[in-house]
Order: C-alpha cells, then sequence, then structure tokens
C-alpha cells in the first residue's frame, strides 16, 4: 500500500471534513425535531454516547367548577314590640331629634309592634305605621322587646295572588281583589299591625277576619272615618276576587283570611307589589 501524496492527502482530508459537517448537520436536525416532538434524544459527545430525556412541554388546563347548589332559609323577621307607655322615635341613632311617638297600644288595643330593617349597637331602625308609607326612624332597644318571625305574605297585584310562607315554605296561595284604578292599593313593605277577629259576623264587608297593615292610602286621607288604614281582610263577595275594585284594600275569601290571621302574628311582613 502506497503512501498519498500531500496533495491527494489535502483532497482526501477536505472530503472527511466535509462528511462530517453533513452528519453534524443531520444530527442537529434530529435533535431539533426530536426535542419538539418530546421524545427522546440520543447524541454523542466528548467521545461518550448519553441519552436525554426531553422535558414535556407544559400545558396548562382549564377545569370548570360547577356552582354549588344550597339551600338557603330566609331570615326570620326581627319584630320589637314596645314596653314603654310612650315609645319615642328618633331621626338618627343616639337620640338627636325626636320625630314621634307611639303609644304603647294600638287603636284597636293591640301591641305597639314594629317591623326592624337595621341595627346599630342599642338603637334599632324601623319601619313606622304612619304616613308617609315607608316612613323609618330609630327606637331604643332598651324599650322594646324583640323576637323573630318566621312569617311573611307577598302580594302580587298583578297575578291578584297571595302566597304566605312559613321559613320560606309555602303555607298558602290565594286570590285576592285589589284596589280599584281610583283607589290603587299602595306598593311596598308593610307589617300586620292590627288583627281584628270578625268571625261572629263574617256576613260583613270585611269578612270573617281583617288583618291592619302598618300601610295607608295614596288617595284616600279617611275612610269611614278612620285614617284610611289598609288591610287584608276577608269579604262577602267571594266572587270579584281577580277583579281590581276596593278601595286599596286587599281581599280574600274567608277561609283564606281565618288560616293566615290565625297564624300570622303581629310583625309578620307584607311585600305588596
Amino acid at each position: 500500500m502506497t503512501e498519498p501524496t500531500p496533495a491527494s492527502a489535502s483532497r482526501s482530508a477536505r472530503r472527511a471534513a466535509t462528511r462530517k459537517k453533513r452528519r453534524n448537520v443531520i444530527v442537529a436536525v434530529a435533535v431539533v425535531l426530536l426535542l419538539a416532538a418530546g421524545g427522546v434524544v440520543v447524541f454523542s459527545g466528548g467521545g461518550e454516547e448519553q441519552v436525554a430525556k426531553a422535558e414535556p412541554v407544559a400545558t396548562t388546563t382549564t377545569t370548570t367548577i360547577p356552582p354549588t347548589t344550597t339551600t338557603t332559609i330566609p331570615a326570620a323577621a326581627s319584630v320589637a314590640t314596645t314596653k314603654v307607655p310612650d315609645l319615642q322615635v328618633f331621626d338618627a341613632p343616639g337620640g338627636t331629634r325626636v320625630l314621634t311617638s307611639f303609644s304603647a297600644k294600638t287603636e284597636y288595643l293591640a301591641p305597639r309592634t314594629l317591623l326592624v330593617t337595621e341595627q346599630q349597637g342599642e338603637w334599632l331602625k324601623a319601619l313606622l305605621p304612619m304616613r308617609p308609607n315607608q316612613s323609618e326612624g330609630w327606637i331604643r332597644t332598651s324599650d322594646v322587646t324583640l323576637s323573630q318571625n318566621p312569617y311573611k305574605i307577598v302580594v302580587d297585584l298583578a297575578a291578584h295572588e297571595l302566597v304566605f310562607t312559613k321559613d320560606g315554605q309555602e303555607i298558602l296561595r290565594t286570590g285576592i281583589v285589589g284596589g280599584a284604578p281610583r283607589t290603587p292599593t299602595p306598593l311596598g313593605t308593610y307589617y300586620i299591625t292590627d288583627p281584628v277577629d270578625l268571625r261572629t259576623r263574617p256576613g260583613g264587608a270585611y269578612g270573617a277576619y281583617a288583618l291592619g297593615l302598618s300601610g295607608y292610602s295614596d288617595v284616600l286621607l279617611e275612610f269611614n272615618g278612620g285614617p284610611g288604614q289598609i288591610a287584608i281582610h276577608g269579604t262577602n263577595n267571594p266572587e270579584l276576587i281577580g277583579q281590581d275594585v276596593s278601595n286599596g284594600c286587599i281581599r280574600v275569601d274567608n277561609t283564606a283570611a281565618v288560616a293566615i290571621a290565625t297564624q300570622a302574628p303581629l310583625g309578620t311582613p307584607v311585600v305588596i307589589r
């Protein structure tokens, strides 16, 4: 075997270098492709064969958690019953100015009861049984006895319907007569102030029972010698249920009136909408 000449050796060296570069390029391309695919790469370096596992590409997974369904028990109404002869009502907690005062008994001799809407320390904010409707004022906690009332009445004038509930559970649903267009039933939140038992003479215009409310007619400032107080009461004309013909009161049939009155205590909220 003869020795190569310098020229041929140079040519051989160049060809060998070219082949090595091509191999390196091919290996590099393969590495890039395998990395992109997340696979296993085998490469040479330092005269030793090394194996490296490519790290997996991080991915973000969005998981939608369905809402949790819970049963919410409606909060009972907080009711304040006076325990003083003269219940003073102030414009703000702290007793800076007296707005009005109420006797210990109503005109129908029921205990004076207010529906509480807020408490700040020793002071209570309450709905007042007076004009204008939805009036509120502050009373001293020490002047009243607080109790919880789980009952509620909701009147839907458009649907001509009354729903009576306890702890959010329906007790009774019944049709109503609403106020006539000229004497509409006022909207808002009120409460029972004066239950009047008429079961001994149920044939009258107020039926078997009348529940006086803390609200008043916006049209009639006086009615039959009274101040125009609205009420939920029975009727001697049940065939009118579903119509708007009253002077602002809410009429129900006598059976419903008695069922409500014998369960709903003073201070029961009445929402008219």
